[in-house]
């Protein structure tokens, strides 16, 4: 039984019963029933409200107890027809079906991965969409109150990255590394700032330092000398809006 298996055991909505923010705020970016990834779901609480929307998704997490729910919720509703595979392992052994993803949905996972898995998972991104999907994603940045925790307590393992006796990671982005993460994106929104305060399984109140981002995936158009070349329209990737 994995960590997050005995964590959501005890509690069918461990993160919340609400979306994060950014997926209602941005599911308009999205082709209308276009396909969504969800890099760790979880208990598929950012993916329900999007299959309500007549999305296709796809939830992936190594947690079979998160998954498990995911199915339960979407049977509750009935919107088991809108799920196209709940696949129950690590992302860098998926291989997905069909076209590209329209969207890919990664919150709360960078922090968790030592750096090369990071560089991984992005790489994985870029494969698995086209110009035009949007990407949301979240990160934790250096300013955070437990950085200097971790970075005291926990052996380095790489840049801003640390690693517990039992081999837990936690890694950190300098500020604005997310627009050198994701260029070739156009970005829309960006911000990194102290997040909202919260709580897990009536434990203590707690914010952290936090990085979002939504991007769409830029056109590539070919130059008069048939070298490719990126959109106008994305030549500014550090201009976006909060």
């Amino acid at each position: 039984m994995s960590l997050y298996d005995q964590i959501y055991a005890g509690n069918d909505h461990y993160f919340g019963d609400q979306p994060h923010e950014l997926v209602l705020r941005h599911a308009g970016l999205i082709r209308p029933g276009g396909r969504v990834l969800d890099i760790g779901t979880g208990q598929g609480r950012n993916l329900l409200p999007l299959m309500r929307m007549g999305f296709r998704v796809t939830g992936i997490d190594p947690s079979g107890t998160g998954l498990d729910r995911l199915r339960e919720a979407s049977r509750e509703e009935s919107l088991e027809g809108r799920i196209e595979e709940i696949w129950e392992g690590d992302f860098a052994e998926f291989e997905p079906r069909g076209e590209p993803y329209d969207a890919i949905l990664c919150f709360g996972l960078l922090q968790i991965l030592p750096r090369p898995v990071c560089a991984s998972l992005l790489h994985r991104i870029h494969s698995w969409t086209a110009p035009g999907s949007v990407i949301m994603m979240t990160a934790w940045h250096v300013d955070d109150p437990l950085y200097d925790f971790f970075s005291t307590e926990w052996t380095r393992a790489g840049l801003h990255s640390y690693r517990s006796a039992d081999g837990q990671f936690r890694t950190y982005l300098a500020r604005g590394e997310i627009l050198d993460l994701l260029r070739g994106w156009n970005v829309v929104h960006h911000s990194e700032d102290l997040g909202r305060s919260h709580s897990h399984n009536e434990g203590p109140e707690h914010r952290h330092g936090e990085v979002e981002m939504v991007a769409v995936r830029r056109e590539i158009k070919n130059r008069e000398d048939g070298r490719p070349a990126l959109s106008a329209a994305g030549d500014s990737a550090g201009s976006g809006q909060k």
